[in-house]
């Protein structure tokens, strides 16, 4: 098989070409001038022989661009047959084939040079590409669609414009006395006829000067192969530095894949000891009501030979009673559903089975001895117990925030938006003991107190301050130069600084309760905001808790405004939220949120895990506040229904 080289025609020779174009255009203009100083020498001496010299029209000073403007571009001639390209420049028909032809040049050497027998490199030989699609304006460099090949050239238009001047041209010269001859490239030597021309490189040669030409042309190839072998180890060594990046790449990809299996082996891990937990909690759960069940045959047994009439019925009527609900929440057991989402490995616990609200009385077979004992034992506490409302207000104003002041714990502060003040109100008989206003209130929404300055604040919505009044109810000042828009939930910080819940702006403010300036800001970082609209906000040892209700998740934050935990998402499931609109906590850090979109109120352990939903059968229609007191009990306000539960 022959080895094939491309021609470098149109590669190396570019400017060579122009370089040849540059000294023909030159000579021709040496010859013009030379006949022109000869004309003009011969009129100046008076020369009247019969053998003037013959000067050719074209070539005085009148036809000088007219002899330009019929000037091919390729050789420098007066145009022959003229083709005129899309671009307007018009060539030589032949000469536009010409340079069609090299430029699709190839040049194949015969032979096969490295034989150990050969003792010759072959003789080169130009062909030209079978299929020649296009060709490029030797003056513009504008690309040319050649459909037909070389047949297409043909088919160019003619300049008829060009192609009449050339006849009135033609028409007005002197008929040339002498020959058209040809000059070598090489020695400068004239021909009457064209003997070889080079088709590499458009120069015409004489048949000495050919010879060596072609001799030059034959060590080109030579610098070709050397070129060639050359490119070949710098391919090789390309290829080997290609190879170790790739090998490299693949270490780094099996080393990743090991690190993302053992993160998985880790998540699984992780997943399996939550259905572990799942099953000691339900194991839990059991033993609970088997207790129950023995607890409640002894009680039957024992009571059953009571001989009193009247206490038969009564004892028969509590039995029946206690048995009917215990066959309540046995049919409720086992029916909580988990769902494992293998794309994020969580589990989904859909519906809440035995943790959905039972009626009220069942608490009393099951209470936890100690809740406040541990985590595990106040989350046992809060999945035993009952969540029945032991006390329901109806007829509540539109309550809002809730507050039991650190120095009477004996009375409930209600924020009442519907009157306008704040409703004081005695635990133990719950009768109206008070109210607490000013003409400046519009819109009371949240309830703190501060211990060591015995003052009560209340945070207006509407007005967008914070009222702020004594012990005795008593108003004292408000705090408006903050630039509040909306305030809802308050609190009092770690270190006795006011919270503020800025609704309007997305942000939790940090204010001196005495001046009212403000010493901190949560939620804002370099300008831009990380909370949507937070409405409550609740302290737990130096943790904030804020209720991010835009983004429905709650958040923890330290007083330097940095989170700590978030958890929850938008939804109807477990530990989802339809705008967590208030937060409370308990002795124990246990977070209770106000789910107020899905009418439930959520209880969390600390690290944010679902340990009770409560509301679902209770009638909530939109949480607006919620309450733990020392005692454990849960109180929560709706302002939708206007009412107030005490569980």
């Amino acid at each position: 098989m022959s080895d094939v080289i491309r021609s470098p025609v149109s590669l190396t020779t570019s400017n060579e070409f122009i370089q040849g174009q540059k000294e023909r255009r030159f000579k021709k203009a040496a010859v013009n001038l030379k006949l022109h100083i000869a004309k003009n020498n011969s009129i100046s001496s008076g020369n009247t022989s019969s053998s003037p010299v013959s000067v050719n029209p074209i070539t005085s000073e009148p036809f000088n661009a007219l002899g330009e403007l019929l000037q091919c571009g390729i050789c420098l001639e007066r145009l022959s047959s003229p083709r005129m390209l899309p671009c307007q420049h018009t060539f030589c028909l032949s000469c536009l084939k010409t340079h069609v032809t090299a430029r699709n040049l190839k040049l194949e050497i015969g032979g096969k040079p490295n034989s150990p027998n050969s003792t010759s490199k072959g003789s080169p030989k130009f062909t030209v590409e079978s299929e020649i699609k296009s060709m490029v304006c030797p003056v513009c460099q504008r690309n040319v669609i050649l459909e037909k090949g070389l047949d297409s050239i043909e088919q160019l238009p003619r300049n008829l414009y060009l192609q009449s001047l050339l006849k009135v041209v033609e028409g007005n010269s002197v008929p040339q006395t002498q020959t058209e001859t040809y000059r070598c490239v090489s020695c400068q030597t004239i021909s009457k006829q064209q003997e070889q021309v080079c088709q590499h490189c458009m120069q015409i040669f004489c048949n000495i000067c050919w010879n060596e030409h072609l001799a030059e042309l034959e060590s080109n190839l030579d610098l070709l192969i050397k070129q060639l072998n050359e490119s070949e180890d710098k391919l090789q060594h390309k290829l080997d530095n290609f190879e170790n990046r790739c090998d490299t790449l693949q270490e780094k990809i099996k080393k990743a894949t090991v690190k993302k299996i053992e993160e998985i082996r880790s998540i699984e891990q992780q997943t399996l000891k939550e259905v572990e937990g799942i099953k000691k909690e339900g194991k839990v759960a059991s033993d609970v009501l088997s207790d129950g069940i023995h607890s409640l045959k002894e009680d039957i047994k024992s009571k059953s030979k009571s001989r009193n009439n009247t206490q038969k019925v009564t004892t028969y009527l509590n039995l029946h009673n206690h048995t009917s609900k215990l066959l309540d929440q046995i049919n409720y057991f086992g029916e909580a559903r988990i769902n494992f989402d293998p794309e994020t490995f969580k589990l989904e616990q859909i519906s809440e089975g035995i943790y959905n609200d039972i009626e009220d009385g069942q608490q009393h077979l099951f209470q936890i001895s100690d809740p406040l004992e541990s985590i595990e034992s106040m989350a046992k506490h809060y999945k035993s117990r009952s969540f029945s409302p032991k006390l329901l207000w109806n007829k509540c104003p539109r309550p809002a925030g809730l507050g039991i002041p650190p120095w009477d714990d004996s009375k409930l502060f209600i924020a009442a938006t519907d009157s306008h003040d704040v409703l004081v109100v005695d635990r133990n008989k719950f009768k109206l003991v008070t109210r607490i206003s000013t003409p400046e209130m519009s819109c009371p929404a949240g309830i703190t107190f501060c211990p060591k300055r015995k003052e009560i604040f209340v945070s207006d919505k509407w007005k967008h301050c914070i009222h702020v009044f004594s012990k005795s109810g008593e108003y004292l000042r408000n705090i408006g130069n903050l630039r509040l828009h909306g305030p809802d939930g308050i609190a009092m910080g770690p270190n006795d600084e006011l919270i503020i819940c800025d609704c309007g702006n997305d942000r939790v403010l940090l204010v001196d309760p005495s001046t009212g300036e403000k010493v901190g800001t949560i939620g804002v970082q370099n300008g831009v905001t990380h909370l949507n609209f937070p409405t409550s906000v609740a302290v737990y040892g130096d943790k904030i808790i804020i209720a991010d209700s835009g983004n429905n998740r709650v958040k923890t934050f330290n007083v330097n405004g940095d989170l700590l935990q978030e958890f929850g998402s938008f939804g109807k499931n477990p530990g989802q939220f339809r705008s967590a609109e208030v937060v409370a906590v308990d002795s124990l850090g246990f977070v209770l949120v106000g789910d107020a979109g899905n009418a439930r109120i959520q209880v969390f352990k600390p690290d944010g895990t679902v340990v009770k939903i409560l509301g679902s059968k209770g009638g909530f229609g939109w949480v607006s506040g919620i309450l733990v007191t020392s005692s454990l009990d849960i109180i929560a306000s709706d302002v939708k229904t206007k009412s107030l539960r005490i569980f």
